[in-house]
């Protein structure tokens, strides 16, 4: 089998399992506080990628800490909102789309920072995607609830998040910093639970089974898929299957979580997913996430 074509099944899981995380982490929050969810489901992660990473720890150097630590800031702020969303009231299919918003935003903050100009389609994806999250989201005249707002909010840190990966893995050591950027998350993380007393009264086997599935499955070995993946498929068809991530979200929130899926959330779905698929048509790399 070709590498491209093992690479684009690689992605295909990868966005089947990330999908399957919304709902898993709903039910999780029913029980846990954002911090300690967070913060158990990143442990398990960064154990995980310590052992990968430790045979070539002697590259590292100031730069990889420096790099990682900002890597890993962003992407704790972008998990404590979505966490914190789907503890309040967004539902697992919601969250799964609206989170998605952040590939929309990619091109705008790498604008920025490079100074290259977004192309057309990036504003009429912008345009297309806020169009979506007002269908799906604004309920009695232009109110939005809390848990939607914290969702939407959650990509901006994921987008820069993506940004500063893109910037600083060139002719790094990808491994090395991305157990950096895990290990930044989970002391952030723990650092919530023993300030703000987030530890648990209880501790159900299958809300703890849920996290641990998180942090080995969906963390550890997705980032695995996805950096294999992203490296031998065509950058376009690689984030066209990673933004399938938002439509499995749903599958599995329907399945596990028992979500009700109306007309007008399914009009909401198409058209933010519409906006994802047409941010990748220029075929860059940059709508792969970490999740």
């Amino acid at each position: 089998m070709k590498k491209s074509t093992v690479a684009k099944c690689a992605l295909f899981l990868t966005a089947l399992l990330w999908g399957s995380t919304f709902a898993i982490g709903k039910l999780a929050s029913e029980v846990f506080s954002p911090s300690f969810i967070i913060a158990l489901r990143f442990l398990v992660a960064s154990l995980a990628l310590l052992a990968a990473a430790y045979p070539q720890r002697r590259q590292l150097d100031r730069k990889y800490w420096v790099d990682g630590f900002w890597m890993g800031l962003t992407l704790f702020i972008s998990y404590i909102l979505q966490v914190g969303g789907l503890a309040l009231d967004t539902s697992p299919g919601k969250s799964a789309f609206l989170c998605t918003t952040y590939s929309v935003l990619v091109p705008f903050l790498h604008w920025f920072v490079t100074k290259e100009r977004p192309k057309l389609h990036h504003l009429v994806c912008v345009f297309l995607c806020l169009s979506g999250v007002g269908i799906l989201s604004l309920t009695g005249g232009w109110g939005m609830s809390a848990g939607d707002i914290l969702t939407v909010l959650s990509g901006v840190p994921c987008a820069v998040n993506i940004v500063i990966s893109a910037i600083v893995c060139k002719n790094r050591n990808v491994l090395l910093l991305t157990t950096i950027e895990l290990w930044v998350v989970t002391v952030f993380a723990w650092l919530f639970v023993f300030l703000g007393n987030g530890f648990p009264a209880e501790y159900p086997l299958e809300a703890v089974g849920g996290i641990v599935y998180l942090g080995l499955i969906a963390t550890a070995l997705c980032l695995f898929l996805q950096s294999y993946g992203l490296k031998y498929a065509e950058p376009a068809i690689g984030g066209m299957l990673l933004s399938l991530e938002s439509v499995f979200g749903v599958v599995f929130s329907v399945i596990i979580y028992h979500e009700q899926i109306t007309l007008r959330m399914l009009l909401g779905f198409a058209v933010i997913f519409f906006a994802i698929v047409l941010s990748q048509w220029d075929g860059k790399k940059e709508g792969g996430a970490k999740k």
